[in-house]
């Protein structure tokens, strides 16, 4: 509709008053909140107009007018309190199919929003399906949902997911066949019965949920009836259009399936087939991709006259049984050097390593912070480091390189635990070259995950993931997404000398734990026999000695499982051999520093991905070709201190006391002055 129209339509609407008629004043007021909504978006404008009518003027246009009014509260204001009133204001009598809306409107907020789920249910229940089938059918799911994941009460669940009929809503009725395959197989671990409803749901029904159910089933095939071809077949129906993120598991699934069957093939030409299958290299199994190189790098010598199986078969099993050994060892030591929240039960909010800082300039906290847009929080690729020997402690001692040619690459981000270091001041975060005028940002422990998997690029989509679905988004208003990477886990780096074995882990200084709780105690005297006490039990719990220990004899076994492998004569004549047994070690490589960096006391976020990847951001100018970074997340709502560097301008403190103060937040970011002395 023309704008002329449009204004003429609205200034012909306006003239219509109560004296001409209250229900023909009802619907010209109805008219007039429709095209301030849907046209000009003028929310508040449409406000008014809905609020204009009043029950006793049209009843049904009263019921529509709250329900829109309740969608404008929801969705544009979030004033959940408001639409809830709007969702109550309709009456069953005047219109069954809008008060089945507004009991779902009300089922979300409680669901959703207020987490009061006994009031939920209450207002799922309101929804009956002779009012609405569709709507019907989401309710039940949510209901499902609600007694599965909050209540834990399966059997009632079931009930509500079998009480949802293709025919009321084909999508709805697939999501719960897939909840139900999810709990005969996880809860009640009766596979045959999965596989029964996972098999009800089809591509036209739900494309997203249907790549979910395959996957599921090919696991099933897998792991528990061992059937490989079987699970073959369903995996290979899962495509990248139905859902990119369960593509790629399947892509592992069946790269799993293809090194079970590498293991058992006894032709030399099978093997090579079915590794040139395995495309991905994965954070579940990493072995696969690397056995399946080697095996593809070994067949322009096995083509030979005088092949000899037996001989062949004998190195396909050394290949596996070693790399995969190697690629365990890996993990082990990347889990030991995981910084979890294990110590939260015993030390509260005063786990000693609840928070964690970055080190940065002015000007990059600027932007994390800056107005509308904010930056979001990056990881630099390892490549373009400043320190040469970055990533290549580990290698160089294993006698093995990086290739920088790999398209395997890491991408990193460096925090320390000790949010006050004078050294750190020095090294990290200048401008105009003047040395401690940088920032040291302490973001609490949610700022990280605590799922070691994500360190890799493996989407780890589960196929019983159980989302609330909400109507309104078929309406004119729509959920903003958060487009960030899934929340990355945090490591703590070992400091090694390859010459004389040294070895120690990152941790909190003394210095730093006294400052902190120096700043944190209210009192004017300090009990540092109280402090002294909380470090030796942090010291304690951390077992530095034991993890050491542990590690260290790790990494004499990855040594050896290394020279075996670069010492077999068939072996050696892969070209790229170094380059495939580096991948193996990849996810321990960038937390193995030199022994002298052992005072930055360095953990350290990764992101282990391929170099195809679509979250590395590309250059937008020449300036920055020697940059690539993947974008993290936005970072305000983590941050719990700033510490401000010695020499840090007072301007940047006025800046961010403006901001905060502006911002009123119910958590207070503190601004701490950095009195470390710099000469």
């Amino acid at each position: 509709m023309e704008e002329k129209n449009i204004d003429q339509q609205i200034e012909e609407l306006n003239k219509i008053t109560r004296e001409d008629g209250i229900e023909d004043y009802a619907q010209a007021q109805f008219k007039l909140g429709d095209i301030y909504r849907n046209i000009k978006h003028d929310y508040e404008q449409a406000e008014a107009f809905y609020l204009n009518i009043n029950k006793k003027d049209n009843p049904d246009v009263y019921a529509k007018a709250q329900l829109l009014l309740g969608y404008i509260y929801l969705e544009i204001k979030q004033d959940y309190d408001q639409a809830a009133t709007s969702f109550l204001n309709i009456n069953k009598k005047v219109n069954p199919k809008l008060y089945a809306l507004a009991q779902f409107g009300l089922g979300y907020i409680y669901q959703e929003i207020k987490q009061d789920y006994d009031q939920a249910v209450t207002f799922y229940l309101n929804i009956n399906k002779e009012d609405n089938p569709e709507l019907y059918a989401l309710a039940q799911v949510n209901l499902g949902y609600i007694y599965q994941d909050i209540k834990y009460d399966y059997e009632q669940a079931e009930v509500f997911y079998l009480n949802i009929n293709k025919e009321d809503n084909p999508k709805t009725y697939a999501q719960a066949q897939s909840y139900l395959g999810y709990i005969y197989y996880d809860i009640k671990h009766d596979y045959d019965q999965a596989e029964v409803f996972l098999l009800n749901i089809t591509k036209e029904d739900n494309p997203d949920v249907y790549a979910k159910a395959q996957l599921l089933l090919g696991y099933i095939y897998l792991e528990i009836k061992h059937n490989y071809d079987q699970a073959e077949a369903f995996y290979s129906k899962i495509t990248k259009e139905n859902n990119p993120e369960i593509y790629t598991l399947a892509q592992e699934g069946l790269g799993e399936i293809y090194t079970q069957k590498i293991k058992k093939e006894t032709q030399a030409t099978d093997c090579f087939l079915l590794a040139s299958k395995i495309e991905r290299y994965s954070n579940r199994y990493p072995y696969q991709y690397i056995c399946a190189q080697l095996i593809l790098g070994l067949k322009p010598n096995y083509f030979k006259h005088d092949f000899n199986e037996k001989k062949f078969n004998e190195l396909k099993d050394f290949i596996y049984n070693k790399v995969k050994n190697l690629c365990n060892l890996t993990n082990n030591i990347k889990n030991i050097l995981f910084v979890s929240n294990v110590l939260d039960n015993k030390y509260g909010e005063k786990q000693p390593e609840r928070r964690i800082a970055h080190y940065t300039k002015p000007a990059v906290l600027f932007n994390l912070l800056k107005g509308e847009n904010p930056s979001k929080f990056r990881l630099n690729i390892v490549d373009f480091m400043n320190d040469p020997s970055e990533n290549q402690v580990l290698t160089s001692w294993l006698n093995i390189s990086n290739h920088p040619d790999n398209e395997i690459k890491s991408f990193l981000a460096s925090f320390s635990f000790n949010h006050n270091c004078l050294n750190q001041f020095r090294l990290y975060g200048n401008e105009d070259n003047i040395v401690g005028s940088g920032v040291s940002i302490a973001f609490n422990k949610n700022f990280f995950g605590l799922d070691t998997e994500r360190s890799i690029n493996n989407e780890i989509i589960s196929s019983h993931s159980i989302k609330s679905i909400n109507p309104l988004e078929n309406k004119q208003f729509e959920f903003k997404s958060n487009n960030n990477l899934h929340p990355l886990p945090l490591y703590r780096c070992l400091y090694f000398d390859p010459e004389t074995g040294y070895m120690a882990l990152a941790k909190r200084n003394k210095q730093s734990f006294y400052l902190e709780n120096q700043n944190e105690i209210t009192t004017e005297t300090i009990d540092a026999e109280v402090i002294d006490s909380e470090w030796d039990d942090y010291i304690g719990t951390l077992d530095e000695s034991g993890k050491i220990c542990k590690i260290r004899a790790k990494l004499e076994d990855i040594q050896k499982l290394i020279e075996d492998l670069s010492n077999n004569p068939e072996l050696k004549k892969i070209s790229n051999l170094h380059e495939l047994l580096s991948l193996a070690v990849l996810p321990i490589s960038c937390l193995i520093k030199h022994a002298a960096f052992e005072d930055e006391d360095e953990c350290r976020m990764i992101y282990i991905t391929h170099i195809a990847d679509d979250n590395i951001v590309e250059p937008q100018d020449y300036q920055s070709a020697n940059s690539l970074y993947v974008e993290y997340t936005h970072v305000e709502e983590y941050i719990d201190n700033i510490y401000l560097g010695p020499q840090c301008k007072m301007q940047h403190k006025i800046w961010l006391q403006n901001h905060f103060k502006k911002k009123q937040r119910e958590r207070e970011i503190k601004l701490i002055k950095s009195e470390m002395p710099l000469r």
